[in-house]
């Protein structure tokens, strides 16, 4: 596949990583500007089997492009859809959905959890307290729109989840975790590859069987009273990459949607399917 990378948008780390490894594998690329609130994306390529790296926004206009597979993006990363495939195993699975212009719900605590429940990165999601919200949404409904964010937005509402031991992200391809990335330990950041998280590994994959919203996406999970919950789905186009390996996500992004075996990935891609096959559940 041909990769089209959005500028400034991945720390420089990640970006020269996922850079040398396309390299490594003679994939071809280019990196492209892309500015809020515009229409078109400033590309060289004439192809159609592209993916894209970038915003939520740059992902909504790639779809204009008719790549191939281009976006994962879909109405799926929603919680109004995941959400009741996953019950009991959602971190916030006593969650409440409703317009941002809405009274909050009253069986919400002092301090609570608050996010879109789509994947639009119109905010953070974030702990409030019912304060906090209420001047959130006075700012709201001054201005009309914050960001991308307005008084019909859908927002999640859960109680808030204290004791949470590790969060943990999952990049998962053809219904199969490929790599995967802590990157919280309590409060503290803390990037670190995780590949070989078992438990994390196993309970991924559980997940997949579940529900998949996409033939690729991000699954964020998180330890909790030392059990694993789904935190959210992302988009695999629009995640941040952590801690992951860039080898192993190309190597699987190739492999689903490429057309071409990569001249670099056969050995290590029978060590890692031979890794998983001995794994014993």
């Amino acid at each position: 596949m041909y990769y089209i990378i959005q500028e400034n948008l991945f720390k420089e780390y990640h970006y020269n990583t996922l850079v040398e490894y396309l390299n490594r594998y003679g994939l071809e690329h280019e990196t492209v500007p892309f500015r809020p609130f515009t229409d078109e994306l400033v590309f060289k390529t004439n192809r159609k089997d592209v993916f894209f790296f970038g915003s939520v926004n740059g992902a909504k206009v790639a779809e204009k492009y008719n790549w191939n597979p281009g976006t994962l993006f879909n109405d799926s990363h929603d919680f109004e859809v995941y959400g009741p495939k996953y019950g009991k195993h959602l971190l916030n699975w006593n969650y409440v959905i409703q317009k941002a212009s809405e009274p909050l719900p009253l069986q919400m605590p002092e301090y609570f959890f608050a996010r879109p429940a789509k994947d639009t990165k119109s905010f953070s999601g974030s702990v409030f307290s019912k304060g906090a919200w209420e001047e959130y949404v006075t700012e709201l409904q001054a201005t009309s729109t914050i960001g991308q964010l307005d008084a019909e937005t859908k927002i999640l509402f859960a109680p808030m989840k204290s004791g949470i031991q590790q969060e943990i992200r999952c990049w998962i391809v053809d219904g199969e975790p490929v790599t995967i990335s802590q990157y919280k330990i309590g409060e503290r950041v803390v990037y670190q590859n995780h590949d070989n998280n078992e438990e994390a590994y196993i309970f991924a994959k559980d997940m997949c069987k579940i529900y998949c919203p996409a033939k690729a996406f991000v699954l964020d999970i998180c330890l909790y009273q030392d059990e694993y919950k789904v935190v959210e789905i992302n988009c695999i186009n629009c995640s941040g990459f952590y801690d992951g390996n860039m080898s192993k996500l190309i190597q699987a992004l190739e492999k689903t949607f490429g057309k071409d075996e990569l001249p670099e990935n056969n050995r290590s891609m029978e060590i890692v399917n031979q890794v998983f096959k001995d794994r014993k559940y």
